[in-house]
């Protein structure tokens, strides 16, 4: 590890492409690496190490062709002597990465799930598991660092869009008595992060649980019909979808509220959607099918924990339920079974009081 921060990235899909690229920009070591079923998706950037970044209109951050210091499928080699692993993949993936990552990392090294959706928590549960608790720092964001696409059909292989740049990217690290020295590391790489109380607060605050799901279902005969062939916020966030999305943040914020953590600035969905100009870029199209990101990782790995614990602190979530009931019987797939549940997390039985405990010390 030298003086300057080398980091590595987990991931080969819009996030951890651009983020890749974003920090080589800036003058940083970076390694890339996804594994091995999907070197599809950075086969490209493994010949030639390169990624060219593009930026909206709407964006002031290093836009250029970056140069990687490694691609590989090997996490192990990718990870071997980074400071910084930020892990940037769908919360579905989040088992097999952070299953490839034990017995690999080494003392003083930060590793960052972007964005969080429990996967902090799950690690830490993990490398406690195996003795290793305490070597590494273990931390998530709320979301990620940009709106951006990889590798689309009309970019090609090997181009990154960046769409918009988040101004303010919330840290938790687990324990939350690590958070400070985290956030101290991350600003060298992104100055815009800011400290959360925890990590219930940035696995609960991730935009994307909120809107996703009503977002998708009831735009589901469109997605099907034109397989997502139109500008899903622009054309789908109708004023009645948006007063669906509002009911689910309001649930979202009672669960705060009942864990004594302040939710953030409310705004109608659907005014603010349509005051932004992201919404009307070209990329931002509809999933191709209901099999697509926006449920199978939303609605299981982030409605399905904010519903039990809605029920754990006698909050009711019922529009959040009636989304994980219509997104299951869409997909045929139970996602109250396969989503991330309180048992899953290790945290089934526990009374709000000792969860508050052991996500900020680290012990109940």
């Amino acid at each position: 590890m030298g003086d300057s921060l080398s980091v590595a990235v987990l991931g080969g899909g819009n996030s951890a492409q651009t983020m890749a690229a974003d920090l080589a920009l800036g003058g940083f070591e970076v390694n890339l690496c996804d594994l091995p079923g999907f070197m599809a998706n950075i086969e490209h950037v493994m010949r030639s190490r390169r990624i060219e970044k593009i930026c909206s209109a709407d964006t002031a951050g290093l836009r250029g062709t970056a140069t990687l210091n490694k691609v590989t499928t090997d996490v192990g080699e990718a990870v071997a002597g980074t400071d910084v692993i930020l892990i940037a993949v769908p919360a579905y993936a989040h088992a097999a990465f952070h299953e490839a990552l034990a017995g690999r990392l080494e003392d003083g090294q930060t590793v960052v799930n972007v964005p969080g959706n429990w996967g902090a928590l799950k690690l830490f549960n993990l490398l406690r598991e195996r003795g290793m608790e305490g070597r590494v720092r273990i931390a998530e964001t709320d979301v990620c660092m940009h709106i951006c696409r990889a590798a689309e059909s009309w970019l090609g292989p090997g181009k990154v869009r960046v769409i918009l740049e988040r101004s303010s990217v919330q840290v938790a690290a687990m324990p939350a008595v690590d958070t400070e020295a985290v956030c101290d590391t991350l600003r060298t790489l992104y100055p815009q992060v800011m400290p959360a109380s925890n990590v219930v607060e940035t696995s609960l605050n991730n935009s994307n649980i909120i809107a996703h799901g009503p977002l998708v279902l009831m735009n589901a005969g469109w997605i099907e019909h034109t397989g997502g062939d139109f500008m899903i916020y622009r054309d789908g966030a109708t004023p009645s979808v948006g007063r669906c999305v509002d009911a689910i943040r309001d649930e979202r914020d009672a669960v705060l509220d009942a864990l004594g953590i302040d939710p953030p600035p409310k705004a109608p969905f659907h005014e603010r959607i349509h005051g932004s100009r992201w919404v009307h870029d070209p990329c931002e199209v509809g999933p191709p099918s209901l099999l697509h990101r926006y449920i199978t990782e939303d609605v299981p790995h982030g409605l399905v924990p904010l519903s039990e614990l809605g029920d754990l602190l006698g909050v009711p979530t019922p529009v959040s339920d009636a989304v994980i009931e219509l997104a299951s019987v869409s997909n045929q797939t139970d996602y109250w079974v396969e989503g991330t549940t309180l048992e899953k997390l290790e945290l089934a039985g526990l009374q709000p009081d000792k969860i508050l405990k052991l996500v900020k010390e680290g012990e109940t």
